[in-house]
């Protein structure tokens, strides 16, 4: 069973935690997308290198929308239908905006 969400001041449900998470997951892909684009600045371009910093730059924007999301409250709910997506996803996946349903409606 889920812990809620609702409840930032429960150690399962703190908005710090996934905060933290967040913060240290961008932290890493910054330091690998920067490793891309000097593979990427190299003579001959490497093509894998430039699908890998586009992917990450977007991984970036997700973890951003995220944390945007927990300083509006409004993190841990589905962009989509608005439910609560559970703990478990979210400490999978901590820039999840959406409930496993409404991912797969995609």
């Amino acid at each position: 069973m889920s812990t809620s969400l609702d409840t930032p001041t429960s150690a399962a449900g703190s908005w710090d935690r996934f905060r933290v998470l967040l913060d240290e997951h961008r932290a890493d892909c910054v330091r690998q997308r920067e490793e891309a684009l000097a593979e990427c600045a190299q003579s001959v371009p490497d093509p894998v290198a430039q699908r890998r910093s586009a992917d990450l730059q977007v991984t970036i924007e997700e973890i951003d929308a995220a944390l945007a999301r927990i300083a509006v409250g409004t993190y841990g709910r589905c962009t989509g239908c608005q439910t609560e997506i559970p703990e478990e996803r979210l400490e999978l996946r901590p820039f999840a905006g959406t409930c496993v349903s409404c991912t797969g409606a995609r």
